[in-house]
């Protein structure tokens, strides 16, 4: 029976894997774990010496892994995680007794759907605690060397411990968790005179749209199903925020697309009537993401349940 042979493997190789993974490059993934760039170097070149690969290919954004480091390290990952877990089993969060400030990253549409719930939350357990709205535009890109999304420096700098929106797709460093769908409506005033009309396509191409995007070149999810039905809109009107988009269609006869919730939440205020636009089958996605190195912190670990709870409930 061939004997167990750990003592013969640096188990000191599988966080410089786990680190190249979830930093992406060199340095960072040094700091991360202690190791200067040149000890880095040489302790890829004996990981690579005894898997037989090359586990990852050099990129202009960064380390990407090979279809083999792919293949390897959920179970590279999931060593990392529990060892962490037994290590710092005796740490802990007590939000009672807590004064730690929470970064949360978001748009403004969640901040007037999420955040009221979230400070009823965070009150009723950790009433030191301080929530921190940094707002986040989905589509907005750094100027750093590697022009990363906002959301991303923001994680891997540790300016927000959380984001809170619509997820593309996110490199492994990161851990996006789905929250919650709803639909999106088509809001008109009340006094607008194409209420008294059914919401046909051809009656919503006849009004005049607000468009809400955090950056106006950018094409949104209606203007790319009209691009492929060889139709466009007529957009008036160009806002990043929601609510400026609502006080803008309360006192006009133009036209608006959002999320449900946010409407909802200014329906009456603002004299609105909700539609259901010809595009109802588009929904809306939102999710939470973090930073893979924090999926075990307990004060992480206890916001995003909170946040999660919060999505738990009836949002409208």
């Amino acid at each position: 029976m061939q004997r167990f042979q750990l003592g013969s493997i640096d188990l000191n190789l599988l966080k410089v894997i786990y680190a190249l993974v979830v930093k992406g490059n060199m340095t960072t993934a040094g700091q991360y774990i202690g190791l200067s760039q040149p000890a880095m170097s040489h302790a890829l070149k004996r990981v690579r010496a005894i898997t037989g690969d090359d586990l990852f290919k050099k990129t202009s954004g960064g380390f990407v892994m090979t279809r083999y480091c792919t293949e390897i390290f959920p179970a590279v990952r999931r060593i990392i995680e529990d060892t962490e877990s037994v290590m710092l089993s005796k740490q802990s969060f007590e939000p009672a007794t807590s004064h730690r400030a929470f970064r949360v990253g978001m748009n403004d549409y969640f901040s007037v759907v999420l955040m009221p719930r979230l400070v009823e939350r965070v009150r009723s357990q950790a009433e030191h605690c301080v929530l921190e709205v940094i707002h986040m535009p989905r589509t907005g890109v750094t100027h750093n060397k590697n022009f990363l999304p906002v959301v991303q420096e923001h994680l891997d700098e540790g300016t927000i411990d959380v984001a809170v929106m619509t997820a593309d797709n996110f490199p492994a460093r990161y851990r996006c968790a789905s929250l919650f769908t709803e639909r999106r409506v088509c809001i008109m005033s009340a006094n607008n005179p194409a209420a008294k009309d059914p919401l046909t396509l051809d009656a919503l191409l006849s009004l005049g749209h607000v468009k809400v995007t955090s950056a106006p070149s950018r094409r949104g999810w209606i203007d790319e199903r009209l691009d492929a039905m060889g139709l466009e809109r007529r957009v008036v009107a160009v806002v990043p925020h929601f609510s400026a988009a609502v006080a803008i269609v309360s006192r006009s006869d133009l036209v608006a697309m959002m999320p449900e919730s946010v409407a909802k939440l200014f329906e009456r205020s603002h004299e609105l009537l909700l539609l259901e636009s010809p595009f109802a089958e588009e929904k809306q996605s939102t999710s939470m993401i973090w930073l893979a190195e924090k999926e075990r912190d307990p004060a992480s670990l206890w916001l995003r349940e909170q946040i999660s709870a919060c999505f738990a409930e009836d949002l409208r």
